[in-house]
């Protein structure tokens, strides 16, 4: 052991306690149940197994945004959290922080409660800007186990280890030695990976700044527990690491007063930082405290020049909020057509400080100054709302009663005629810009195409509007549950609405039903998404009256420039404004179709494409897997595709009928038989299939899986224009429809039924048919027939069930 390692009288110190043990059991046991929740679109918690060593190690990785809920619904605030052993005594053999979070952006994190509720000391630990990796030891501290924040085995984290074998030679020291000084506490190094020859982020990192830098120690065990930083700091010079420099003070006025400082200053010992991570303690000293602070001023406007400078490359709208941006953009846009092999690796991390350093010298050999960059503040004065809910939940409501409270702009989607709907409601909305600064796009946006194309069209003409999500969120409340309280809300209302009404709508249950099963989350991770600055988060089954001051208050803190907090009265009053709008708009015929394109039966809806979506399936865990088992190099080519900058399908499916496709006679006769099953199921019943899938497929530009057979058993009641052939069966020209054992297959409009899933912004998923195509021939073969350079096919095995869904 090595000669720093701590007394076993102290807390973080040697092999767990039986207490310790028992709590790590007893939320493995629950996160494990959780993380089977069904269906898997509805888990907040999941796991993927990784093989590290001989080990099977299990990754737990939580919904984002249900951190910031208060009370947090998720059994652990861990980022970062990997466990392995029997199931009996299973133990975390690696664990993150907990979540923590900047001033200001929950209520714990403001400075009152800060000085209220915290103790000190409060240590400031400065924020390097790389990335997440974790080291710990296994096998009694022979095997030292290192991790990105939720994976093993990818690039960051075999840079990671590259890195400690390279500190600990410098050092004098063995992977061995710092395994098990790692093991026989119990614990996690928590390290900054900053290498700019690597991967670049926004501040510089090269020559001897290059490497890990040890930021805390953390005690594998349910509750965090992290080490002082004097320790770490020494843990880090024994082994040969780069330390964390810190500050202590003994209140937290104090540092507040030393950042603002830093701030001020615009640096720290001569060099620019990113912020400070602090490390305290909650009232009493009963438990870790941590929080950060973080110089918005000029990080944040370096970041929007990386991702505008990514999504010109693009093609793709950017967001401009500050004063420099314009400049820096027009900049980039001639460099392009001047120096284009520049930034010929920027999408991979690579030439972004050297770009934003030549713009900046450019700028002031051309009467810039420097202190103008550090003066440079966001000039978003434009906001869009973005209602993003099901039928029912109180959007219009909503939206009356901020237009009747501040004046918002607001556009009705069920106001906007038949004719290019949505380029109409895109128009009307950057129409009512022109005279207000807020705007509400009231529309369900309940998929994240709509949303990625309303934000997109508006961004471009407004690239520094400001997006706020206002999220009715679904998740944690059954189908059943929603559908019951929103149809009551509809039944309420009776005929004041434009489309959707009771006497006037066929089956307006089971179109109400249609939005709740396919609505996809809000994830401003995800490339559809990614345009939100802000989400503020709803209850569906809260009334009106609740949501809208939830609304308000948000609204308030987010603009207090603009908006300034309604009275009690005021609000009360512009509720009731709400609750009593009548929409203006003609209401079409009873017995007409609310909405979208006759099918030629009463009161139905054309829905614009039918496919069936997975069920009790994690396809984005298993693909990491099957990904992660491939060589270095086509497994660097997925994972690029699979990146965050790339488009993924937020509801997975496999399309059996396609609007489009209905000009095609039989096409049309496969569209109409879907068509039909969905007419003719009740609300709450899905017709289920048993899928297979074989095969995953990819280029520069996309990525499919091939699902080789769509089986139900038994076709009664199933129209035959859906039934392809028998599963199994002697061909022949006379084969029966339905096989022996009652499975028959079911056609689709595509040539080669498959799932999107990814692509890049400049492809669109209907090209998955080419790519399809390319490798199994118009006769969809079994094996591949080629594979072309520069492209991967992957055989899989994977069986899934998948219910028929329309998509409106």
């Amino acid at each position: 052991m090595s000669e720093i390692t701590r007394s076993p009288s102290h807390s973080l110190s040697g092999l767990l306690t039986q207490k310790e043990s028992h709590e790590i059991r007893k939320l493995v046991a629950t996160m494990k149940q959780m993380s089977e929740t069904k269906p898997a679109s509805k888990r907040i918690v999941r796991t993927t197994m990784h093989e590290y060593e001989g080990h099977n190690i299990a990754s737990w990785k939580c919904t984002e945004f249900l951190y910031k809920k208060d009370p947090c619904p998720l059994p652990t605030q861990a980022r970062g959290l990997f466990t392995s052993g029997p199931r009996s005594n299973e133990t975390i053999v690696a664990r993150g922080y907990n979540k923590f979070f900047n001033v200001g952006e929950v209520a714990s994190t403001s400075w009152p409660s800060i000085e209220k509720n915290t103790a000190g000391p409060y240590e400031l630990t400065v924020k390097e800007n790389g990335c997440l990796i974790l080291a710990a030891g296994l096998d009694d501290g022979k095997t030292l186990l290192v991790t990105s924040k939720h994976s093993i085995g990818v690039v960051h984290a075999q840079v990671g280890t590259e890195w400690v074998k390279r500190h600990l030679g410098q050092a004098g020291r063995t992977l061995e030695e710092f395994a098990a000084f790692l093991f026989e506490n119990s614990a996690t190094a928590v390290f900054e990976l900053c290498d700019d020859e690597f991967e670049e982020h926004i501040l510089e990192y090269t020559g001897r700044s290059r490497g890990l830098y040890l930021h805390g120690i953390n005690r594998n065990c349910a509750e965090l527990d992290t080490w002082p930083s004097a320790e770490v700091t020494r843990v880090a010079q024994e082994f040969g690491f780069h330390a964390t420099k810190y500050f202590t003070f003994d209140s937290a006025s104090e540092g507040r007063e030393f950042a603002d400082k830093v701030r001020t200053d615009h640096a720290l010992d001569g060099r620019a930082i990113e912020g400070f991570v602090v490390r305290c303690r909650t009232s009493g000293g009963s438990r870790p405290f941590m929080f950060k602070i973080k110089y918005d001023e000029p990080y944040l406007m370096f970041r929007e020049w990386r991702e505008a400078t990514k999504r010109i490359l693009g093609g793709s709208p950017y967001r401009m909020t500050y004063g420099l941006t314009k400049f820096y953009v027009a900049w980039v846009k001639q460099q392009l057509k001047e120096n284009p092999r520049e930034f010929e690796l920027y999408s991979k991390q690579k030439g972004i400080i050297a770009a934003r350093k030549l713009f900046l010298e450019h700028y002031t050999q051309h009467g810039g100054s420097e202190a103008e960059v550090y003066e440079q503040l966001s000039g978003q004065k434009k906001t869009l709302l973005v209602p993003v809910a099901t039928i029912g939940c109180g959007k219009t409501t909503i939206a009356v009663a901020l237009s009747e409270l501040f004046g918002f702009g607001h556009v009705q989607n069920d106001d906007i005629g038949k004719k290019s709907p949505r380029n109409q409601f895109h128009s009307q909305i950057l129409k009512q810009f022109d005279d207000h600064d807020f705007v509400i796009a009231d529309r369900n946006n309940h998929l994240s195409k709509l949303r990625q194309m309303l934000t997109t069209s508006i961004r471009e003409e407004l690239p520094n509007c400001r997006m706020v999500a206002l999220y009715w969120s679904h998740e944690g409340l059954s189908p059943d549950k929603i559908l019951k309280k929103t149809t009551a809300r509809v039944v309420q209302r009776g005929e004041a609405h434009q489309t959707l009404t009771p006497q006037r709508t066929h089956k307006f249950r089971s179109i109400m039903n249609g939005f709740v099963s396919t609505l996809v989350p809000v994830d401003v991770e995800a490339k559809d998404d990614s345009l939100f600055d802000d989400v503020i988060e709803l209850d569906p089954m809260e009334e009106s009256a609740g949501n809208l001051r939830a609304v308000v208050d948000a609204l308030c803190g987010m603009f207090p420039e603009q908006l300034k907090q309604p009275s009690d009265a005021e609000i009360v009053k512009a509720l009731q404004s709400g609750l009593d709008y009548k929409p203006a708009a003609a209401k079409p015929e009873k017995g007409k179709p609310a909405t979208g394109k006759s099918t030629g039966r009463k009161g139905a809806r054309m829905p614009a494409y039918i496919g069936f979506v997975p069920i009790e399936l994690a396809l984005n865990d298993w693909l990491e897997e099957v990904v992660g088992a491939l060589p270095e190099a086509s497994r660097n080519a997925c994972r690029s595709l699979m990146g965050t900058d790339n488009c993924h399908n937020g509801s997975s499916h496999i399309t059996v009928a396609h609007i489009a496709k209905r000009k095609h006679p039989h096409m049309l006769a496969i569209c109409d038989g879907y068509q039909e099953i969905v007419d003719s199921l009740p609300a709450q019943e899905k017709l289920v299939a048993e899928c297979v899938a074989d095969y995953v497929v990819c280029n520069e530009s996309i990525m499919a899986l091939r699902v080789k057979t769509i089986s139900i058993k038994g076709a009664q009641n199933i129209p035959s224009a859906v039934i392809q052939q028998p599963i199994a069966s002697t061909p022949s020209s006379a084969s029966p429809a339905v096989a022996a054992d009652g499975k028959v297959l079911l056609a689709s409009v595509n040539s080669i039924p498959h799932i999107t899933l990814a692509h890049t912004a400049n492809a669109k998923a209907a090209q998955s048919n080419d790519l399809l195509q390319r490798v199994f021939g118009p006769n969809n073969e079994d094996c591949p027939l080629e594979c072309p350079s520069g492209w991967t096919v992957i055989p899989v095995t994977l069986s899934f069930k998948a219910k028929l869904q329309p998509f409106y």
